[in-house]
């Protein structure tokens, strides 16, 4: 609920005058409109700064090519494999994650863990996607104990803006995913029948350069060997030129025990579900801030660092994070 009230407000706050900016000292003089990148591809993250188009604007669009008529929104960065942009893109997007267990954390004490992955996303239409958005590699390394090295399940799916209000620059999309159990057990995957995920995610831009994105959904645990659970993320943020600071907090409810670890109590959120019991009615909590930068017009960097805010500690708990991400 907490994240709805936070998304309404952003509308609210969207239609409160921005403040004016302070003169600048080095250039008084009025300046043009800055061209969209919506009708200019090669303004994007150069020049974000002018008047959205109309959708009778938008210039013919090539085959798979991504929607440009919102190249002022950066998409999310933390949950990687549930966390969605709202907008059809052509992209493949190199991850890679680091992250350190809390000392006691159940399967791996104080250890770590690294993941290596690449998700692909190819638009079909401005408003149609597919996509596979988990894959990878994955090395657990438990404290005192051996590493281990597997490949994750994989999961794909479809994604479609059944809103796309260029104008006020506000883009609804609704997401189906399944995860498959195709990963290996060594690294707590490829038990049970899988997970089907159904989403909503929005987007707006507010003020100048603001940008709010709220996603919200269930993960249906297809097997009892799995778990399932409601999850939702914020995501906000602020573009200037090609950088772009963020903040994000993700949330996932559990509402469905696993029984392929039925004593375990602890889950490992979006990334790896360990079909862990003792969890319904666990909530686990994470913030993550970082930035985006624009390299080129079609690649772009991100840094970020996801903590865990919640009680108790699951499996992961502190996260340092980059990805590049080449875009079409």
């Amino acid at each position: 609920m907490g994240y709805i009230l936070f998304f309404l407000a952003v509308n609210v706050v969207a239609q409160i005058p921005a403040p004016t900016p302070p003169p600048q000292p080095y250039d008084s003089a009025p300046k043009p409109a800055v061209i969209s990148s919506a009708l200019d591809p090669e303004a994007r993250a150069w020049s974000p700064l002018g008047a959205i188009p109309s959708e009778t604007d938008m210039p013919q669009r090539n085959l798979f090519e991504s929607d440009h008529a919102f190249d002022g929104f950066t998409g999310p960065f933390s949950n990687v494999v549930q966390a969605k942009d709202p907008r059809s893109l052509t992209e493949a997007r190199l991850i890679f994650l680091e992250n350190w267990s809390a000392p006691g954390t159940p399967v791996v004490g104080a250890g770590n863990a690294q993941l290596y992955a690449l998700a692909l996303r190819l638009a079909l239409t401005d408003r149609l996607q597919v996509f596979a958005d988990k894959d990878g590699i994955v090395r657990l390394s438990p404290q005192g104990g051996s590493s281990v090295t597997g490949l994750a399940n994989l999961a794909a799916g479809v994604k479609y803006a059944f809103i796309r209000d260029v104008e006020n620059q506000f883009i609804g999309s609704f997401v189906l995913q399944y995860e498959a159990p195709t990963g290996y057990a060594n690294i707590f995957q490829g038990q049970g029948g899988g997970l089907l995920g159904a989403y909503a995610v929005f987007g707006k831009e507010f003020w100048d350069h603001y940008h709010a994105l709220i996603q919200f959904g269930q993960n249906a645990a297809m097997n009892v060997q799995n778990s399932g659970y409601f999850m939702t993320s914020a995501h906000l943020d602020r573009r200037f030129g090609r950088f772009t600071p963020f903040y994000e907090a993700n949330w996932f409810y559990y509402n469905q025990n696993g029984n392929y670890l039925p004593t375990l109590g602890i889950e490992g959120g979006g990334l790896l579900n360990l079909g862990a019991g003792n969890v319904v009615g666990l909530s686990y909590v994470t913030n993550c801030v970082g930035f985006k930068y624009d390299l080129t017009k079609h690649a772009e960097l991100g840094v970020g660092y996801e903590f865990q805010v919640s009680q108790p500690r699951m499996l992961f708990s502190n996260m340092l994070g980059a990805q590049v991400i080449l875009r079409y």
